[in-house]
């Protein structure tokens, strides 16, 4: 009997719960039609075919409802971008999919004419002032969540992430409320111009590099477009550097000849093609490769003398153009000294820029 008695409490709590959340979704369809102003409890309660006093049941007042909806809405507005921003594949891309989503699709955008009411409500409605507060704290914290990831992951070069996420979420919201409630002011292709420049500033990075290259972008009717952004631009000043410094301890471990400092270089899967001989597959091949090269070796020095890097950064991806002098010095013989061409090809780890691909040639 009691677990009777308990199973029919948690079913009549599921019930009130299923209710509540019902209100709340009729509330939010009325709010977008007639707005915050013009909403009455009546209007819901004729929407879900109820009577008024089953609304005041589960809120006590009009103010109430119209807060508490606000609040049902925006959090699932909220969780659907950050899930779509947390499934992608990089700290630029995250931060990519999260502008996209938060700009307005149109002036017609019924998410952002639900935002913009409910912040001239928050100044009338004292129930709704402290759920709009605390919601546009959300969204800061959202943005700064992935800039700190950026910075832990080597991608961004942020100074201050809070400041940062702020001034990111404030240009939105200003700009978004120009965009849908002054049609023809701002293109939404004008729109994302600002948010990437700002995002670039903000991060160390050019505004080509705030995009997602596994996802198309939109375009102004919702629908996907190819274009060529999916190819590798110059690195960033920020990635230049990274590889920059990667190569130089490369070359410095291979004139010391450490090589499990030569070994971090490569990520476990890398492979490397020297002078069109087998490749190398596997991190016992290459290691192997280079044990044998310091024994019949004194010395190995390779100098870059030029060095250009392209990079994806949305996708996580880089490959730099090398032209190397290489010089190999055996015991009792003269240097030998070649001038060396190649690729290494770059992917962003946990710990760093890798390389995953060499291909050599000898010139």
């Amino acid at each position: 009997m009691p677990q009777a008695k308990y199973r029919a409490q948690e079913v009549k709590k599921e019930t009130v719960e299923q209710r509540r959340i019902e209100i709340l979704e009729a509330t939010c369809d009325v709010i977008i039609e007639r707005g915050f102003a013009g909403t009455r409890v009546a209007d819901v309660a004729k929407r879900l075919g109820v009577s008024n006093s089953l609304i005041h049941y589960h809120f006590a007042s009009k103010e109430e409802l119209l807060a508490a909806a606000f609040e049902h809405y925006a959090n699932k507005d909220l969780a659907d971008m950050q899930r779509d921003s947390a499934s992608a594949p990089t700290a630029v891309a995250k931060l990519w999919r999260l502008i996209e989503s938060y700009v307005p699709e149109g002036s017609d955008d019924v998410e952002w004419m639900l935002w913009i009411d409910a912040w001239g409500e928050a100044l009338r409605n004292p129930k709704m002032k402290p759920i709009s507060q605390e919601l546009d704290a959300q969204s800061i914290a959202v943005f700064e969540k992935v800039l700190r990831a950026g910075n832990e992951s080597g991608e961004f070069h942020c100074v201050h992430p809070r400041e940062s996420a702020t001034r990111i979420s404030g240009l939105i919201d200003g700009l978004a409320v120009q965009y849908a409630a002054h049609e023809g002011v701002l293109k939404r292709k004008e729109f994302i111009r600002l948010m990437r420049q700002l995002a670039a500033a903000e991060t160390g990075l050019s505004p080509d590099d705030i995009r997602d290259s596994r996802r198309s972008p939109k375009s102004l009717n919702g629908t996907t477009k190819q274009n060529d952004e999916d190819a590798p631009r110059p690195a960033s000043l920020a990635t230049d550097f990274d590889l920059r410094q990667l190569i130089t301890m490369y070359a410095d471990a291979l004139s010391r000849s450490e090589i499990d400092s030569v070994m971090r270089y490569f990520t476990d899967d890398a492979v490397i093609s020297l002078n069109n001989a087998d490749a190398l597959n596997t991190p016992e091949q290459i290691r192997q490769s280079f044990v044998e090269q310091f024994s019949a070796n004194e010395l190995i020095i390779e100098v870059p003398l030029v060095m250009a890097f392209f990079a994806d950064e949305g996708n996580g991806t880089a490959y730099g153009n090398l032209t190397i002098e290489r010089r190999q010095s055996k015991a009792g013989s003269k240097p030998v000294t070649d001038l060396v061409r190649g690729v290494d090809t770059f992917r962003r780890t946990s710990t760093g820029w890798r390389c995953n691909q060499r291909q050599r040639t000898t010139i």
